[in-house]
């Protein structure tokens, strides 16, 4: 069985209107992010057409992942609507992530640093006040994509849109935040300690990827791109779930006789050992397994 997933809006202080337009739900607060695929802490992807949410299916059989899985569900697939600079900040070891840009004008990345420097200089920096001159500017246009491995210093730039496909773990260490203020008039909590110790100061330039389809391979999942013009058929094996994200287009989604609409930015969760589907029409796709 196939199922629908519904995408759960969360608000950011650098977010705008598009996600909640996108989706159809209507929303006073800036919404910077669309949870599309997600089993972390409350954040269940509800399932369509059902009381049930991806984590109670997975609760209940925990081979919808991979046959003989026994972990937590182990990716976060969302869309980033970044309106304002999102915090400059790092990850910890237990979060990788991937980023597939889907902006259609250009705009910028925050990403390693330009030099090689020392935990001693950033903690100086950061005292002073803007850290991004110490960092990588990288102009990102549609189609770029880019790997982002713990320990790297970085933040998505104004005026990105991307899907991100991670591990499960949604630890964010901020380390500076343009000195801006939150809805209470109050700077938002930073990560100084915490962050410093979890920076990779080797990483300097971060290069993205170039494979043709597959936009992604790394140790915790790999991310494919997949145009369908007409019909293509697909194979869920016992390695791994597969999750698609409708980037543009419309199309009928068919596994055995169930069969359903999808359109832009739907999300398809098919469990591992599902064996063969079929998407026919004209879309274009993101495939994330492991």
């Amino acid at each position: 069985m196939i199922y629908l997933l519904k995408p759960i809006l969360s608000p950011r202080l650098w977010g705008g209107n598009a996600l909640p337009v996108m989706f159809n739900v209507q929303s006073r607060q800036k919404i910077g992010e669309a949870w599309l695929l997600s089993c972390i802490g409350n954040n269940n992807s509800p399932i369509m057409g059902s009381n049930e949410n991806l984590l109670d299916l997975f609760t209940r059989n925990p081979d919808i992942v991979r046959v003989g899985y026994r972990g937590k569900f182990p990716l976060l697939i969302k869309l980033i609507d970044a309106r304002d600079d999102l915090s400059i900040q790092v990850h910890p070891n237990s979060k990788t992530e991937s980023w597939y840009i889907l902006s259609e004008t250009p705009s910028k990345l925050y990403l390693g640093f330009r030099n090689k420097t020392t935990k001693a200089k950033v903690k100086e920096v950061l005292e002073k006040g803007d850290i991004t001159t110490l960092l990588n500017h990288v102009e990102v246009k549609e189609g770029d994509t880019y790997l982002i491995n713990p320990g790297t210093i970085h933040a998505i730039g104004k005026g990105t849109f991307l899907i991100e496909v991670q591990r499960s773990d949604d630890t964010t260490y901020r380390l500076f935040d343009f000195n801006r203020l939150d809805q209470n008039g109050k700077k938002r909590e930073l990560h100084i300690k915490e962050g410093l110790d979890a920076i990779d100061y080797r990483q300097l330039k971060v290069t993205q990827t170039r494979n043709r389809n597959c936009l992604v391979s790394c140790p915790y999942f790999k991310v494919y791109k997949e145009k369908v013009d007409g019909q293509k058929s697909f194979y869920a094996d016992k390695t791994s779930f597969h999750s698609i994200t409708v980037l543009n287009g419309s199309g009928t989604i068919t596994h055995h006789k169930e069969s359903f609409r999808i359109k832009a930015y739907d999300t398809i969760f098919v469990p591992a050992n599902d064996g063969k589907y079929t998407i026919t029409g004209h879309l274009n796709l993101i495939l994330a397994t492991l």
